[in-house]
This record gives C-alpha cells, structure tokens and sequence, in this order.
C-alpha cells in the first residue's frame, strides 16, 4: 500500500499533465507486451506490436536492449527512463534519457541488478560508451514509431476524455474533488492519497513538492510513482479506456462514404465543434436543442470515425475530440499527435 501524505502547499501544486507521455507509455507499454497482466484489453495491439515489430526487423534491438530493462514488470522502472521532459514529447524525453549523468545511471543500475540480472550492454552506459547510447536511442524511437506511432491519436484522445473528466470534478469541488474522482484506483482522505494496489509498503511525504498525475493507457491495476521518493513526485494512473486498440483503426482520409465524410451534415458538425473542451450527452442536447437519443446517434458516429472519445462519469457521459477530430476542425487532412515539428537529433 503507498500513502502520499499532502500538506496545502502539495495540492496548490497538484496538476495532470496536458497529454499522454510517450516514456512512460513505451515503459508501460513494455510491460503490457511481456506480462500476462490485462490480456484481453491488450490483445490486439500486443499481436499487431509483435507482428509490426518481427516485419520491421527492430523485434531483436527490443529484446536486447529494451526488454532487459524493463523486465516486463512496473514493480521497478529505472527513473531515469522516464523523466519529466518527456512531458515536452518523444525527442525531448529521449535527451533528457541520453543526458542522465553518468554516476546516477549507475546507481539506476545498480538498483536494477539488486532486483534481476542488468544487461551486460547497459553498463556501458555508466562508462560513457557512445555504442551503449546509440542503442538505447534507437530502441526507443524504434519500439515507439513501431508500436505505439500507429495508435497514438488514440491514445492521445482518450488521456485528453480522462483529463476532461477530472477537469469537471476540480472546476466543482477544487483538487481534492479531483483527487477523490480517482476511486477505486486511489481513495482521497484528507490530507493522504492511498493507492491500496501498490505492492511496497510505503508512505510518501510530499513537503511542499506537490504531485504530478499523469494519465496512461497501458497502466494496468495500481498507479505507478518513481522508484526514488526524494525526486520530484509523480503518479502515473489507468485511464478509463472507451475502445481496444488494434480494433476500431484510426481514419486518416476524409473520403466520401466513410464515417468521416458523413460529418457534413451541419448538426453533426456543430455538435464536433461543441465538444473541443467537452462536453456530456444533456448538455450538447441542450445546446443544439435535439433530444438526448438524436445527440447519442450523432455522437456514435463520431466516436466510429475517431474523432471523439466518449468516457462515463457517474451518471453522465463526456465527449471530447481526439486529435484527428481537432485536426479535422482546424482543416488539416489528419491528426500529427504532440510530435509535430520535432526532429530527432544525432545525439
């Protein structure tokens, strides 16, 4: 069981991060693809990783250089592999990756080793090898272009359904509002955050630190800190998932007869519109003045094209855009994710 104990300077430091984190997603991810943990969820995605991975040629650079270090398991990742930057997008977070001083990835390895057996490969990156770096790179911008790129609107869709419900619950009741909207993953007493799953014994005391939330697709069961409780807190949490991936594909032509190109119709893209910062079933009924079960048709349609997530809370249903959907609106033929005009470095 993990205990976060908060004080009033932690809650006004509180926040959720703007978009799903791409480090954290490739760790977690790892997990999902190696572990038993949440098969039916993740069955499709993890046969069209492995296949994607095999015909790409890359499934052998994972295996030995990924794999080793994630061990297939969240009870420990590295905090270095998964560092705030990458908040800022994919090429951002890998930096920050490659730049960990040296004495520090050592102590991570170090960690690592008391738990299962490091890779031989790993520890040339506490010695400074340039081979060891390259490919640490590689492995994750490989793993992450093969894996993860063909799914990430998705993903970006439903962390952005997830912020929005968390966003009504602070806007109605402030952070702690926000903070008990998280059952039954963590339950809020004030002033300490349980997260009961956590298989360590631990209490964490913010002091002053704050705590950052960040949602996750492949977060399976119990919300995941650092390993190191002295760093800058942080708590990645399972979002409530709307579709599998791999089963609804992602449009990226807007081509007559699709459901994309059935969005002409002026009631239905108004109501796109309308969901740019949410908005539930009643109140877009409201809105536009059509019943509930006219809003719930068009809706379906949008969620089929992608360009929508709708997600539960309590009695109400909120709908909010994907990026494909925000694309659409701003007149672009297909969504770019967080990664638009990053370029990868030489590093």
């Amino acid at each position: 069981m993990l205990r976060i104990h908060f004080t009033s300077d932690d809650l006004v430091r509180t926040r959720i991060v703007p978009a799903a984190d791409p480090l954290w997603e490739i760790a977690l991810s790892i997990c999902r693809l190696a572990g038993r943990r949440g098969q039916a969820m993740f069955a499709e995605w993890r046969h069209q990783a492995r296949d994607g991975l095999a015909k790409s040629d890359a499934l052998d650079i994972v295996r030995r250089v990924l794999g080793p270090l994630y061990r297939g398991t969240s009870l420990f990742i590295p905090d270095f592999l998964t560092p705030p930057d990458s908040s800022l997008g994919l090429d951002a977070g890998v930096d920050a990756v490659l730049s960990t001083p040296r004495l520090l990835l050592r102590q991570e390895l170090d960690k690592l080793a008391g738990l299962a057996r490091t890779p031989t490969w790993a520890w040339g990156l506490a010695d400074g090898r340039k081979d060891a770096f390259h490919d640490l790179r590689d492995g994750l911008y490989t793993y992450f272009d093969t894996a993860l790129r063909p799914h990430w609107s998705n993903i970006q869709g439903m962390v952005d359904a997830d912020r929005a419900m968390r966003g009504r619950a602070y806007l109605e009741g402030g952070v702690e509002a926000m903070l008990s909207s998280f059952r039954p993953a963590m339950s809020w007493e004030s002033p300490v955050l349980t997260v009961a799953g956590h298989p360590v014994d631990r209490d964490v005391h913010l002091g002053g630190r704050g705590l950052v939330l960040i949602p996750s697709y492949f977060c399976w069961g119990a919300p995941v800190p650092l390993a190191d409780p002295d760093l800058p807190q942080v708590l990645v949490y399972p979002i409530q998932r709307d579709r599998m991936l791999g089963v609804h594909k992602e449009h990226s032509e807007q081509q007559p007869g699709t459901p994309i190109g059935r969005l002409l119709g002026p009631t239905r893209a108004a109501i796109l519109r309308a969901t740019v910062n949410g908005a539930t079933t009643s109140e877009l009924a409201r809105r536009h003045e059509i019943s509930a079960p006219a809003v719930s048709q068009h809706t379906q349609v949008l969620r089929e094209a992608g360009l929508i997530v709708s997600q539960r809370a309590g009695p109400s249903v909120i709908h909010t855009l994907t990026p494909l959907g925000r694309a659409l609106l701003m007149g672009a033929t297909m969504a770019r994710g967080p990664f638009a005009g990053e370029r990868r470095g030489d590093g």
